[in-house]
């Protein structure tokens, strides 16, 4: 693999969501700025930009803002402003930084404001009807969709025209599924199509990565990033692949959180993993994470803090403050004491896919990345927007979490004084009939075992019992 940027430094400022990363930058910009320093902070939300832009206002620094709510072309914007010789400081998004021209960045400073997204893993079951619509400008060829000789300017076409009719400009057919298979195409991404089994469906997926950051990130002066953690992440994992190497951050926060007396409770069993298939499964005349949501709120004292999957549709769940799964920067909750984590992290067995193609072309496992970034992290940015994070506390805080790795990661963290108690998740029946499965449940399992998951893994996160996946095993093997 060419790695072009070996021996680069990414300066690294670790400390836990309301730690004070922000404020110490802010602190130091007015001395930076001072010293001729041009620095570009990028952000990964609106939300957020407006509060760090009013902080700037207040110590009366020059600055720009650029974002989609003021500029039609903000990456052609934001090209433009960073060649400008009297601009200093610039705030703009995560997604629009890393879509402009590398070499723009040369005599800047870049501050990234929380790890950015550097891989996906788009995936789509189409119907026949939606499905056709695609083929009818791509072809298969051993398990990959590749354009038609010829058609690729009316692939572009169509991509053009359904991006124009969301912006009321004109009119489209193009659904939003068929829309991204066409761009991942066209930008030359691999895509694949499985072969349909026993549903009318067929899945398209594909693994999109984000390389442009690493260009990006080469060109800046120099660059901070300020997370959490960036330990066993996807960001940590595709930079050291990249050439890259982590240094500390002159932001580095010197305060931690507040020593609030913690308890962390797991709402499933020892041993036993929060996945989407055990707790959508039918008990009695409730779904599992109905149940688990009754007793978690007959143990609580107060209206929490809640987050869940779409899946569940638990947002309209009564005495509870409803909080989405990406609240970086909000700080609005901090009064609550209490919060329910029901959101899962597991790879699908779509990205199960996705992680085996990436360990063939790399050469390592990206299942513990995937999971730190997408279960882990996004538990303990969940956890810390309560009144964990405020000094003048003095209440006891109460996590009810989805697993033993959820609450392992937290006390490996940033609550190393926390107590787990395990009384919640000993009343909870999470085990379902290992033998019959549903279509869904079937299709699940195949995917894995393609996948190159042991069994043990696959009965650890479905629960389906060992026997059964290995007969499955068997019957793959021989089709």
């Amino acid at each position: 693999m060419n790695q072009p940027d070996q021996g680069r430094k990414i300066y690294a400022a670790i400390g836990a969501p309301g730690s004070g990363k922000t404020e110490s930058v802010l602190s130091q910009l007015p001395r930076l700025l001072d010293e001729g320093k041009r620095i570009l902070i990028a952000l990964p939300t609106t939300l957020l930009i407006d509060e760090v832009t009013e902080r700037i206002q207040a110590l009366k620094l020059s600055h720009k803002v650029i974002d989609y709510r003021k500029h039609k072309s903000v990456t052609t914007k934001l090209g433009i402003e960073l060649l400008q010789d009297n601009n200093q400081l610039i705030i703009c998004t995560h997604e629009s930084i890393h879509k402009v021209k590398p070499g723009h960045l040369q005599s800047w400073t870049l501050i990234i404001d929380e790890i950015p997204k550097i891989v996906d893993y788009p995936n789509y079951a189409l119907p026949p009807q939606e499905l056709q619509r695609v083929l009818e400008y791509t072809e298969e060829c051993e398990g990959q969709l590749l354009i038609q000789d010829g058609l690729h300017d009316k692939v572009r076409e169509q991509v053009t025209r359904f991006h124009q009719a969301a912006n009321r400009l004109d009119c489209s057919t193009l659904g939003h599924s068929a829309a991204n298979i066409f761009r991942l195409l066209l930008c030359k991404v691999e895509v694949f199509i499985d072969q349909a089994r026993t549903s009318d469906k067929r899945c398209v997926r594909a693994v999109e990565e984000f390389s442009s950051w690493w260009k990006i990130i080469s060109s800046a002066a120099e660059v901070h990033v300020l997370a959490a953690n960036i330990a066993n992440s996807e960001f940590e994992v595709f930079a050291q692949l990249h050439g890259f190497q982590f240094g500390e951050s002159v932001f580095t926060p010197q305060q931690g959180l507040p020593n609030c007396e913690v308890t962390i409770y797991p709402v499933m069993p020892k041993e036993q993993i929060f996945s989407k298939a055990k707790v959508m499964r039918i008990e009695g005349n409730n779904r599992v994470i109905d149940n688990i949501l009754a007793e978690v709120l007959a143990h609580a004292d107060e209206s929490p803090l809640l987050t869940a999957n779409d899946w569940a549709e638990l947002e309209f769940t009564p005495d509870v403050i409803y909080v989405p799964i990406d609240c970086r920067g909000l700080n609005v909750y901090s009064s609550a004491t209490q919060a329910v984590l029901l959101f899962g992290g597991n790879p699908s067995p779509a990205e199960q896919l996705g992680l085996h193609y990436l360990a063939k072309k790399y050469g390592r496992n990206f299942e513990e990345a995937f999971i730190t970034t997408r279960l882990l992290e996004r538990s303990l940015q969940v956890v810390t927007r309560t009144a964990v994070r405020c000094w003048q506390n003095t209440k006891k805080i109460q996590f009810y979490v989805q697993d033993s790795r959820v609450a392992e990661y937290l006390r490996s963290t940033y609550f190393s004084n926390a107590t787990v108690d395990w009384s919640l998740a000993s009343g909870m029946n999470t085990k379902r009939d290992g033998r019959k499965l549903s279509v869904e449940q079937e299709l699940e399992i195949i995917n894995m075992i393609r996948s190159g998951n042991t069994s043990m893994e696959i009965h650890r996160q479905t629960g389906v019992s060992r026997r059964k996946i290995q007969d499955m095993k068997k019957t793959e093997l021989a089709a």
